[in-house]
């Protein structure tokens, strides 16, 4: 398959797993600009699919403020307080287009009131899908969980695919029309 435009997501991905092995070529197979961050170098496969900037660093949580706003961010460390920091640094940001947390509702309500402790709103913490990916898709397998997960982030990029052209549209057919029109449509 040939990509075809520019990318719809910029994504990070946190966690180079069985998981995150799963889920880092199937991003890379659509329209997408992915970054694979970890701090275990032993954990990338030795080659990776093209498009994809591998990361290693020790301080993880420092690589979320290199990403553009907007950007879709989903984290599946090996370590839950990693997680924890992780996702108060993209919640902090509340510039993302999508941030996607692994785990179960248990570890949700976990993350919800230690976020509640440090001061996020509400309304922020609600942005974290937790767990993420299509809730359809109950295989635990890495790779159903990735397919999971990859199709979420195509809904969510679909979901506003086009609108910005549209919205221009719509405002160029408006000035065209008489007042008298302009009020009804």
């Amino acid at each position: 398959f040939e990509q075809m435009g520019q990318p719809q997501a910029q994504i990070a991905v946190f966690g180079a797993g069985h998981v995150g092995s799963a889920l880092v070529p199937l991003l890379a197979s659509l329209p997408c600009r992915v970054r694979w961050i970890d701090s275990r170098e032993t954990e990338f496969p030795e080659v990776l699919p093209p498009g994809v900037e591998k990361v290693v660093s020790e301080e993880v949580v420092d690589e979320v403020a290199e990403m553009p706003a907007g950007s879709y961010f989903i984290v599946m460390t090996h370590n839950h307080q990693l997680d924890l920091e992780l996702t108060a640094a993209i919640l902090k940001r509340n510039d993302f287009a999508y941030y996607g947390l692994i785990g179960s509702r248990t570890k949700r309500v976990k993350f919800e009131h230690r976020l509640r402790e440090r001061g996020f709103a509400a309304d922020v913490v609600q942005r974290m899908r937790c767990p993420m990916g299509l809730p359809e898709v109950k295989g635990k397998l890495p790779m159903e969980i990735a397919i999971s997960i990859a199709g979420e982030v195509i809904a969510t990029y679909n979901a506003t695919f086009g609108q910005k052209e549209a919205k221009q549209g719509e405002s160029s057919v408006a000035r065209l029309l008489p007042d008298s029109r302009r009020a009804r449509s």
